[in-house]
């Protein structure tokens, strides 16, 4: 009876993510096994198969055409209406050529055509966005699934399930009824990023009420910041769904877990089985009696001599690309650590600091991995490599002659002389990312960043010049960045754009457990609140002495007139940054490819004139789409502006509830168009 470890919907569906790989690969150095279950995957094929894409698509159209021929519309079917209206075109696209999408991306011919790849994309696209029109509220994507306003917490959660508003409810039910689980059988979830909460939850819930004696244990990155910041009782309600969690890194955890509950006795009751599992590193339980919180000790895992990741579970060929790319992660933490913005999870603990593999090991395990599963492309997903480290890795890897390729993301360091950067050429390394951050020296200062404007085109150029494509990440509304301060980044990039082959340039976010988060008072924040529907805190909302008015627009300008120089697409495409896509077309034609490429969109796909159309995609609205679009719009304005200010409870009021009563007091319906 293996434990069953999965990956769930939604994130990136072109290479295996390494955290359930790394779990197994433990799990066998001690003897024990797992078995990885890639269902974002899964439910990527399920999603775009022809099948269902026919399927949602008649579904979306019956659904307009019901309320169409409704002779008044108002409230949530009202906004329902006029998405579906909007996301029509997409789904008469997606049905002049279901299916075909997943075929190009993994075609090595197709997907070097920029043209091709750009369709399969926009199909893909499409199919997300009447997707979401047809579950509205909700949105669908890659690297999102939210409500189109409340944050995630327990009651939408509950909500969510309750209605089976989940795209992949009927995915996941075939998933259980041909594959049931066995009492007391082991199910691990690894929630690592934020749009994976509704699916992660949505799981918990249906596996609770098919599978009531299995044990359910969440993990990951996100589940580790939610029970750091929220409030005792969510935590609880939290563990009323799954047995235990973990919080912190697993390894040790879930091998002790596994032996623990295999142990005679240790099931007899809620009692015996407490009583096995209290003592077990990092793990959190509520104890039986009393349903009060009882978390285990503490324990940092030693990567120094880390068994390998295994990827045998994973059709590696499944992916939503021609060739395959595996992950590995030679370090953990951050070593500089002291960005006021940031807020690296593990490290802010105090009990997990910057650790590394020796140099060889991780060398040598590449190789190993490069040969076991026929790969060659390597992702190093660290927070960041010391430097030192780096340089000591190529120079294993020139060593050892390997013919890998490999990208990571670097800090700006003098000590990336150019001869250094040649010397990680030399071993392959053919894309960094750079967490620049500002232009500004005085900025840079504030930000805790160790580093300047001129270190930044120093560092940047000897890379660039040694062959490797450079990525810079940057933000624009730190705490107290003055308008000067932000032309500087601009300036910046505009200076630099012969020699930095991609850039994004976002807007500041507060991050719970950043050293903005902790001292605010030293940013110029006045307070930091949350709203009443983000039970996990991972939203946090704040107000600053000196409001900056006036920028915003004069920034988007800024940033369209440089984007509009490269080739640029969101996550998890080619032209974002640090993604399996953009990785493979640098290794293809070179670091100045998203220079080159065409940036202008293609036209939409064609689509037969005797192909037979659902009625509810073609008939002409009946409501008048423009002043309900206006409508909206105003709404969504209005209901910002209330729903985001803090109260004198010390919350802003935003919630499902809150949301609702808004829109039926708000959004006034319309009548028929005569």
């Amino acid at each position: 009876m293996k434990p069953w470890l999965i990956y769930p919907p939604f994130a990136d569906p072109t290479q295996p993510y390494l955290s359930l790989p790394y779990l197994k690969g433990y799990l066998r150095s001690r003897g024990l096994d797992a078995e990885v279950a890639d269902l974002n995957l899964s439910a990527t094929h399920y999603l775009l198969s022809p099948g269902q894409v026919a399927d949602s698509a008649g579904k979306l159209a019956e659904r307009f055409a019901d309320l169409n021929r409704q002779e008044r519309i108002g409230g949530m079917d009202q906004l329902a209406y006029l998405a579906m209206a909007e996301a029509r075109p997409a789904a008469v696209r997606s049905l002049a050529s279901p299916g075909t999408a997943i075929k190009t991306l993994q075609d090595s011919r197709d997907f070097y055509h920029s043209a091709r790849y750009r369709q399969s994309r926009n199909q893909i696209e499409d199919t997300f966005s009447y997707l979401s029109a047809l579950h509205y509220p909700y949105h669908f994507h890659f690297n999102r699934a939210s409500h189109a306003a409340v944050p995630w917490g327990i009651d939408l959660l509950e909500s969510y399930f309750r209605k089976r508003k989940s795209p992949l409810d009927a995915f996941y039910r075939d998933i259980l009824d041909k594959h049931p689980l066995l009492p007391g059988q082991i199910v691990g979830i690894s929630l690592t990023f934020i749009s994976q909460i509704p699916e992660t939850f949505y799981l918990l819930h249906l596996l609770r009420q098919k599978c009531p004696k299995a044990f359910l244990v969440l993990g990951g990155t996100c589940v580790q910041y939610i029970l750091r910041h929220a409030n005792t009782a969510v935590q609880k309600q939290l563990l009323a769904l799954a047995d235990a969690a973990c919080l912190s890194e697993g390894e040790e955890t879930v091998v002790q877990l596994i032996r623990a509950l295999a142990a005679p006795g240790s099931n007899e009751d809620a009692g015996s089985r407490f009583h096995a599992l209290r003592e077990i590193p990092n793990l959190l339980l509520r104890e039986p009696d009393t349903g009060e919180l009882h978390t285990g000790p503490v324990l940092t895992t030693n990567i120094a001599h880390s068994p390998l990741p295994d990827y045998a579970d994973l059709d590696l060929d499944s992916y939503l690309a021609p060739s395959r790319t595996l992950l590995f992660a030679p370090t953990r933490g951050c070593y500089w650590n002291r960005c006021s913005f940031c807020d690296y999870g593990l490290n802010r603990s105090g009990n997990h600091g910057y650790r590394e593999m020796e140099a060889a090991e991780a060398a040598e395990a590449m190789a190993g991995l490069a040969a076991t599963y026929n790969v060659r492309n390597f992702y190093l997903s660290v927070d960041v490599l010391s430097p030192k480290f780096a340089i000591a890795l190529a120079r294993e890897l020139i060593a050892r002659k390997t013919d890998i390729k490999w990208s990571a993301d670097f800090r700006i360091e003098p000590y990336y002389t150019p001869e250094r950067c040649r010397l990680l050429y030399r071993s392959g390394l053919r894309a960094v990312a750079f967490g620049i951050e500002s232009g500004s020296d005085e900025l840079l200062k504030r930000m805790h960043k160790g580093i300047t404007a001129g270190q930044i085109r120093m560092v940047n150029n000897a890379f660039h010049n040694a062959g490797i494509a450079t990525a810079w990440m940057a933000f624009t509304d730190h705490p107290g960045e003055k308008k000067s301060q932000l032309q500087a980044t601009l300036r910046l990039i505009k200076n630099q754009l012969t020699s930095v082959d991609l850039f994004i340039l976002g807007r500041f976010g507060l991050t719970g457990g950043s050293d903005i988060a902790a001292c605010p008072e030293k940013y110029g924040l006045s307070r930091i609140f949350f709203c009443r529907g983000d039970d996990f805190r991972l939203f946090p909302l704040y107000e600053t002495r000196n409001q900056k008015t006036g920028d915003s627009q004069y920034a988007e300008d800024e940033i369209a007139r440089l984007s509009s120089m490269y080739y640029l697409d969101h996550y998890p495409w080619n032209g974002a940054i640090s993604t399996h896509h953009s990785f493979l077309y640098i290794l293809r034609y070179g670091q100045d490819v998203f220079r080159d490429l065409p940036a202008h969109e293609l036209r939409p796909r064609g689509v037969q004139k005797n192909s037979r159309l659902p009625r509810g995609l073609i008939v002409p609205p009946a409501f008048p789409l423009g002043r309900m679009a206006r409508q909206r719009s105003q709404f969504m304005e209005g209901f910002r502006q209330c729903a985001l200010k803090m109260q004198d409870n010390g919350q802003a009021p935003l919630d499902e509830a809150f949301f609702n009563d808004f829109l039926e007091k708000e959004v006034k319906p319309f009548r028929k168009t005569k």
